[in-house]
């Protein structure tokens, strides 16, 4: 697996800081400015220009090398609502990845999120543990001064 050509098995399995680095480093519409009429809908826009535009981002998207990581953040980030059609994230409109991550695949992209959560917070007691802090059942405590507890 590489960064650039992420597969989608891939990028379900893959941990945020991994998703995020395909993206950064290969996406289409690396360019937000260029492409945010596109990808985000401007309410203003009537249904049929909207529906162009939708359709254009979605061909963007098509021939994009982290599309599969693009929509796996989007899944895992909650971005997309039922009730709205207000966006294109990974070739998928908002509403499908809300249908997605509610109904067909929550229990997957709750493990996901979850397991994302666990690495964050296994880092940020690693770097705490390096830089001094104890960790407690509990709490964290950063000690500054080395004399007085700070809750971190």
């Amino acid at each position: 697996m590489t960064l650039n050509r992420i597969a989608p098995e891939a990028a379900r399995l893959a941990r945020r800081p991994v998703l995020q680095a395909a993206v950064v480093a290969d996406a289409r519409c690396d360019d937000r400015a260029q492409y945010r009429d596109l990808l985000d809908r401007n309410r203003s826009a009537p249904p049929a220009i909207w529906a162009a535009q939708q359709a254009a981002a979605q061909k963007l998207c098509a021939a994009c090398p982290a599309r599969p990581a693009c929509e796996e953040l989007a899944l895992r980030d909650g971005t997309g609502d039922r009730a709205s059609d207000d966006l294109v994230r990974g070739g998928r409109r908002g509403q499908d990845l809300a249908i997605d991550r509610e109904i067909r695949q929550s229990a997957r992209i709750a493990t996901a999120v979850t397991a994302d959560w666990q690495q964050l917070l296994e880092l940020a007691a690693t770097a705490r543990g390096a830089a001094g802090a104890s960790v407690t059942d509990d709490v964290v405590i950063a000690r500054d001064d080395n004399s007085m507890p700070v809750a971190a």
